[in-house]
């Protein structure tokens, strides 16, 4: 009787068991990280050398999947390989593609001429996928993540951080005015939510995929047009050819930035969209300046 007692103190006096909330992308795991208290442990489905454009999913992934008390990723329509694990999960799960209301952009390649590769293979190609770069879908996400689990959330959440987000973005917004119609060039284009957000021009694109660079004709277009446009403000991601941008635009200040977040010691979304937001200022002011 004396060992039951003991067995049942035990029991009381442990702390409560940890649940687990898994992200598809960081980015979407740095939102949950200001959301939730200590009694909710957030993970990151890929590992920070997983190309989401070409996802494979190890056997282990695809069980953190299944065992996750919430699953929130960004949807079929661009994240097609994880549909069927999350279809078959018996616990709860947040689309962002699904909330009404969440902003897409085109799938940003018809600023192009000549191009008909889809870089996102089972992607909806209609849909610009980094979703997470749009400071009013994080809101969103937010909102319904507190609705749909909120076990764990921090007092006040999810309310507070959408009215932090929002003012943050209103002053990065106003900081960055005075460059707004400075031109830049990007290798890719996953920057169209966080630009537009920002109020930014559209940037000049070297290729549509970031493993394929532009043949010898477009190149000499796009030299041209870096000398016409006096481009000077290079963002490089970090699966750009740094060789071929330094080629491209030879006078241009390089700012390494990773719309994935993967570079970033931040473990949360706002400080790591002021990282962002800091280094598209450093670009377009030295390009200013120059």
């Amino acid at each position: 009787m004396r060992s039951l007692w003991l067995v049942m103190l035990m029991v009381l006096s442990a702390p409560a068991m940890s649940q687990t909330v898994v992200a598809s992308v960081e980015p979407l795991a740095k939102v949950l990280r200001s959301l939730y208290d200590d009694s909710v442990t957030v993970t990151t489905l890929l590992q920070a050398n997983q190309n989401p454009h070409q996802l494979a999913l190890s056997p282990r992934q695809a069980l953190a999947v299944q065992q996750a008390d919430l699953m929130v990723w960004l949807g079929a329509g661009v994240e097609a390989p994880l549909a069927p694990l999350v279809a078959r999960r018996q616990g709860p799960s947040v689309a962002l593609l699904g909330l009404e209301g969440v902003h897409r952009r085109n799938g940003g390649h018809d600023h192009h001429e000549g191009h008909d590769h889809d870089e996102h293979p089972g992607h909806d190609a209609t849909t610009d996928p980094h979703l997470w770069l749009s400071v009013d879908n994080m809101a969103l996400l937010a909102g319904a993540v507190g609705q749909r689990f909120p076990a764990g959330l921090q007092p006040g959440q999810p309310q507070q951080w959408q009215q932090a987000a929002a003012n943050q973005l209103q002053a990065e917004r106003a900081q960055l005015a005075s460059l707004a119609r400075v031109p830049w060039l990007s290798y890719h284009q996953p920057w169209g939510y966080l630009s537009e957000s920002l109020g930014l021009a559209e940037p000049l694109v070297v290729s549509e995929q970031l493993d394929a660079g532009p043949g010898s004709r477009r190149f000499v277009t796009l030299a041209g047009q870096v000398r016409d446009q006096q481009v000077r403000c290079a963002l490089q991601e970090p699966e750009a050819r740094a060789g071929l941008l330094k080629r491209l635009c030879p006078d241009c200040y390089v700012q390494p930035q990773d719309p994935l977040g993967r570079d970033s010691s931040q473990q949360e979304y706002l400080p790591w969209l002021a990282e962002l937001s800091a280094g598209f200022a450093q670009c377009l002011r030295a390009a200013d300046q120059g």
